[in-house]
């Protein structure tokens, strides 16, 4: 029932909004597409029971569908279903290697930015990180690519990939799961300042010896650790075809970074 149905996530832009939305019975995660801002009350848009009361009042909202697009028409409200396909990471990105989480099971202990949280499993915790919406992942499937590459290294430049979460939705009356958010080790440390700048050029040098440019080089993208300088947020980075004047290049910028006292890159 509509009643139960949490909104999740929300995406507003000047004229369309996104909507992430839990389904219930069965749960799973579906998105909707609202191409024109003026069919939910501007006080409602950004409030989830008030979004959930407005879209339920559509007559396609209880079928079965992954997506929904609404729009205006001269004859009222059109609601499409699927015409876009959920996002997820694609395939060949998604290594048997790794642990597969129900992210609607993870339990937050601590929300870090939007897309970022701290969770636990048991007692253990860990990094969440999610692509939200399509347009979210292919920064996400880069970062996918650098921590494969780092943990089957056994590198301690970064948080070591731990697994992928999915979100639950309905295939052909069952459930199956799409890959939407990387599963990370937790990382505990300080960032560095100017003094730490010997470090920080030593772990630098080694990820570019990998093959791996970071290219958002900021004090809050490193942690100093027990194990050494760490890397995370590697949604610009580059691989194996980085040339050595962009290595060069950002081992240079890293002086004057350590020194930005601006809050640039800052989590919260």
């Amino acid at each position: 029932m509509s009643a139960q149905d949490i909104v999740l996530s929300i995406d507003l832009a000047p004229e369309d909004c996104l909507y992430r939305i839990l389904r219930k019975n069965p749960e799973r995660v579906v998105y909707v597409n609202l191409e024109h801002l003026d069919l939910i009350p501007e006080e409602s848009r950004t409030y989830g029971p008030d979004v959930i009361r407005e879209l339920s009042k559509l007559p396609e909202w209880n079928n079965g569908w992954k997506t929904l697009t609404i729009s205006k028409e001269n004859t009222g409200i059109r609601s499409q279903r699927d015409i876009f396909e959920p996002h997820a990471l694609p395939q060949a990105q998604v290594h048997d290697l790794y642990e597969r989480f129900n992210i609607l099971t993870l339990e937050e202990v601590q929300s870090v930015k939007s897309r970022v949280s701290h969770f636990q499993n048991q007692d253990t915790q860990y990094f969440l990180k999610i692509a939200r919406f399509g347009f979210e992942m292919p920064s996400l499937a880069k970062e996918a690519e650098v921590y494969d590459i780092l943990t089957r290294e056994a590198s301690t430049l970064a948080p070591r990939l731990l697994g992928y979460a999915y979100e639950p939705e309905l295939e052909d009356d069952r459930i199956t799961g799409r890959v939407i958010g990387l599963v990370l080790e937790a990382v505990s440390g300080r960032h560095p300042g100017i003094s730490d700048l010997g470090t920080c050029q030593e772990a630098l040098q080694q990820l570019h010896g990998l093959g791996i440019i970071h290219g958002d080089i900021n004090k809050y993208n490193i942690f100093l650790t027990k194990d050494g300088a760490k890397f995370i947020d590697f949604e610009e980075s580059g691989i194996s075809s980085v040339d050595e004047s962009k290595k060069a290049k950002e081992m240079q910028s890293l002086y004057e970074r350590l020194l930005d006292e601006s809050g640039t890159g800052r989590p919260w």
